[in-house]
C-alpha cells in the first residue's frame, strides 16, 4: 500500500476485508507472515504509535450528544476554531455547519440525531481529518447515503489525496474510479492489484464481475 495514494480493497461479502483491514491497524494479528510499515515490522511496542497515525470511519457513524465542537475537540482538545474549520471545510461540512442557528456550538442530540445522514456522516469525516492522520481508512463509509451525499463524501476524499495515506472499502465500486490501486480479495487473499479501469476490462477477473453485478442490481 503506497504511501499518500488511495488504496481501495474490494471482494465479495465475506472474502476477508475488514478482516485485512484489522490487521492493518494491529487490531489483529496475522497468524503467519507480518505487517510491514516502512519495511519496519509491526511489533507491540509500536501498535501505540501507528495506532495514533490512523484515523477509522466506520460504516456506523459514532457522535456525542454533545454540540458539533464537542464532538470535533474529542479527537484534538487543543485544536482552534481554525483548524476546526479548515477540517469542515475539507469534509464538505462546513456549509451546512455554518448554516445552522448556534453554528459550532448546536447541540446534535444522541448520536447525531438531528442532523441528516450525510450531515453526520461529513461530520465524522471532518472529526478524523482534524487530527491529521498519516492513514485514513474509511470502511463502507458511504453506505448509508444517497447518492448526493456520496457525491460530497467522494469530493472531500478527492481534496484528500496526496496529503494522507487513504485506504477505502466501498460500498459501491463507481465511487473507487480515481484510486491509485485496487485490490481485490477472495477467501482471504488477494486475487487481483491494479487500476480501475485495467481492472474492469479484465474480462474473466473477478473485479469485472463484481462490477457487473452491482450494474445489474441497479437496473
Amino acid at each position: 500500500i503506497p504511501s499518500n495514494r488511495m488504496t481501495a480493497i474490494v471482494g465479495r461479502s465475506g472474502a476477508g476485508k475488514s478482516t485485512l483491514i484489522d490487521i492493518l491497524m494491529g487490531l489483529n494479528h496475522p497468524n503467519r507472515g507480518e505487517v510491514r510499515i516502512d519495511d519496519v515490522p509491526l511489533t507491540n511496542d509500536r501498535l501505540l504509535s501507528l495506532r495514533r497515525s490512523i484515523s477509522y470511519i466506520p460504516q456506523d457513524p459514532f457522535l456525542f450528544n454533545a454540540t458539533i465542537r464537542e464532538n470535533l475537540l474529542i479527537i484534538d482538545p487543543e485544536a482552534s476554531d481554525e483548524s476546526i474549520w479548515e477540517s469542515l471545510e475539507f469534509a464538505a461540512a462546513g456549509d451546512f455547519v455554518s448554516k445552522l442557528p448556534q453554528g459550532l456550538d448546536t447541540l446534535i442530540g444522541d448520536r447525531g440525531v438531528r442532523l441528516s445522514g450525510g450531515e453526520r456522516q461529513r461530520l465524522v469525516l471532518a472529526r478524523a481529518i482534524l487530527r491529521k492522520p498519516a492513514i485514513l481508512v474509511l470502511d463502507e463509509a458511504t453506505s448509508a447515503l444517497d447518492t448526493e451525499n456520496e457525491a460530497k463524501i467522494q469530493s472531500a476524499i478527492e481534496r484528500l489525496k496526496g496529503k494522507m495515506t487513504i485506504i477505502v472499502i466501498p460500498h459501491r465500486l463507481s465511487t473507487i474510479r480515481n484510486a491509485d490501486q485496487v485490490l481485490v480479495m477472495d477467501q482471504g487473499e488477494i486475487i487481483q492489484v491494479g487500476e480501475y479501469n485495467q481492472l474492469a476490462n479484465e474480462k474473466r477477473g473477478m473485479f469485472s464481475n463484481l462490477l457487473g453485478i452491482q450494474m445489474e442490481s441497479r437496473v
